[in-house]
């Protein structure tokens, strides 16, 4: 995997570091990485030794959404509709947010500077969201003359803010990092390139967690964005739930509580 489109790391057990690696173009999304990034994913599918996932930017951004150039958007091929051709290309784009949702690994976006177009939904798709102080978000799709209901945004960001998702997308305007901790877009915000670290220690208290309830949480609360009634996911937690109870790491907090000491799960 070429170290100028996507760099991959394991700091340390259960966690991987995924960094979007073109800091040259802010990490603009080409085709490449789309695909690179997205097998990355796929290939999470089924790791049970990786349990978190740090998503970041390398440089000075996170990501500045798509990239505009011939790389990031190649003419169609001799022989094929601009249609088809294009919503292939979109269909790669959309898919990544897809991957990113479905992989049961928690993921911690470390927005460690601009996060525009397809970056602000790269970090819409990650379960936690923290950002530098000097990040902010923008849905700029609408000032370049394209439709902001792109790569998820129109579902997810309205799904994080509420009321305010309108305002932000119809106007394209920058949401700076204070306004994103205010509104809930993000849960903290880091001192000057504190990010990454700080997204570090998170990932270190999601890894004592009990490896089956970790899974099972994010895999509830995806469900619970989409559930038609209460009586609906409660259906599904109590699934969640008896699963749990089943399983030799609660038979192991029970007894470590006991004994007063950190429970050692398994998995």
């Amino acid at each position: 995997m070429s170290p100028q489109t996507l760099t991959v790391a394991d700091p340390e057990p259960g966690l991987r570091v995924i960094t979007l690696s073109r800091p040259r173009v802010l990490n603009a999304l080409s085709l490449t990485l789309v695909k690179e990034l997205t097998a990355e994913l796929d290939a999470l599918l089924h790791d049970h030794a990786v349990r978190c996932v740090i998503l970041t930017g390398a440089g000075r951004a996170f990501c500045a959404g798509a990239d505009l150039s011939p790389e990031g958007f190649p003419d169609e091929p001799p022989g094929v509709s601009a249609e088809r051709h294009w919503t292939g290309i979109q269909r790669w784009y959309s898919d990544l947010v897809v991957a990113l949702r479905r992989i049961p690994q928690v993921v911690i976006a470390a927005v460690n500077g601009p996060a525009v177009g397809g970056g602000l939904s790269l970090s819409l798709a990650s379960d936690i969201r923290l950002c530098d102080t000097g990040a902010y978000f923008q849905a700029a799709q609408i000032n370049i003359g394209q439709s902001v209901s792109e790569m998820g945004a129109s579902y997810l960001l309205p799904r994080v803010v509420g009321g305010r998702a309108a305002e932000i997308l119809l106007t394209g305007r920058r949401v700076p990092s204070a306004e994103a901790e205010r509104i809930g877009l993000v849960s903290a915000v880091s001192e000057a390139g504190a990010v990454l670290p700080d997204a570090m220690a998170l990932a270190g208290q999601l890894l004592a967690k009990a490896p089956l309830a970790l899974r099972l949480s994010k895999e509830a609360l995806n469900a619970s964005l989409s559930a038609a009634s209460l009586e609906t996911a409660l259906t599904m937690e109590d699934r969640t739930q008896t699963l749990c109870v089943l399983s030799a790491d609660l038979r192991e907090a029970a007894l470590a509580f006991r004994e007063k000491r950190p429970p050692r799960f398994s998995g």
